[in-house]
């Protein structure tokens, strides 16, 4: 049993400490319990030079540290580590610009906390900062965007976003080219982790089908759906046919679906059939 004890400690020992590959810091001293705050035993792991705003250095230097100090610390796979000054700079104004852009994307967002981190160090923000973002960044709860100082160099800084949103999901099973409703669909209140594509918040306002087949459950993307065809397969339309100033119109039935401007398939009433362009919903015109 104290074999047991001894071993489990030791095993603890080894696994409680992984070193990560980024810290920031504020003294040029970095001290044990800076690495690990957790770390009750403090002595000193390196001193960045003064003039250093960056410094990297071999984690196996970092390890040797800490079995020097009877330690054991694990490196992750990490080979070398990087320390970023910490930039006494208020990120309010870009943190306000992020949440004023989500808020117009997702109306019904709920932000919690918005933090950002500049990937080196920064002194202070340029007059009127505005930030530069990824055009898909508002399918993902954390990234990274850039800011133009006045010497138009570029400042990369990287964003995590806790909040959550309201997205459509299907309440059934759905089959392709069910239509999209609200007896098949429900709002779930949901993480804003990371979307492959455009969450869907509401039911669009054109009709629209599912694209495929989806089980119950399943959150709704823009790739899920389609706009329903204005002419469908089997549908009956009106057929318009052109000459000079005069329009003349008779009824068909349409053998395939087409959106708007598609050249489709028609049958006359005597059975022939011949091609079509769709001009609006149920219409066609002959080609």
């Amino acid at each position: 049993m104290y074999k047991f004890l001894f071993l489990a400690s030791i095993f603890l020992s080894l696994n409680a400490y992984t070193l990560q590959e980024n810290y920031t810091y504020t003294n040029s001293t970095v001290y044990s319990n800076d690495l690990f705050p957790e770390l009750q035993k403090k002595f000193e792991v390196l001193k960045i030079p003064d003039d250093k705003t960056q410094y990297r250095i071999n984690a196996q230097i970092i390890t040797k540290t800490f079995e020097l100090n009877g330690l054991q610390i694990d490196t992750a796979n990490v080979r070398y580590v990087n320390f970023t000054q910490l930039s006494p700079v208020d990120f309010t104004p870009l943190k306000t610009q992020l949440e004023s852009l989500l808020s117009a994307q997702y109306p019904s967002i709920r932000i919690e906390e918005i933090t950002i981190s500049p990937r080196g160090y920064l002194k202070s923000l340029p007059k009127k900062a505005r930030g530069v973002f990824d055009e898909r960044f508002f399918q993902n709860g954390k990234g990274t965007f850039y800011i133009i100082d006045e010497s138009g160099t570029r400042h990369y800084l990287d964003y995590t976003v806790r909040a959550t949103i309201n997205i459509l999901h299907t309440n059934q099973k759905v089959s392709m080219r069910d239509p999209l409703n609200g007896f098949n669909t429900l709002i779930k209140q949901v993480p804003f982790a990371s979307f492959r594509d455009t969450p869907l918040t509401l039911l669009p306002n054109e009709p629209s089908r599912f694209r495929s087949n989806l089980k119950a459950g399943q959150l709704l993307t823009i790739r899920n759906i389609e706009k329903i065809p204005p002419v469908l397969k089997n549908e009956k339309v009106i057929v318009e046919v052109k000459s000079d100033a005069v329009v003349v119109e008779f009824g068909a039935v349409a053998t395939q679906e087409g959106q708007l401007y598609d050249i489709i398939t028609i049958q006359k009433n005597d059975g022939s059939r011949v091609k079509a362009k769709v001009i609006g919903e149920h219409r066609v015109e002959l080609q």
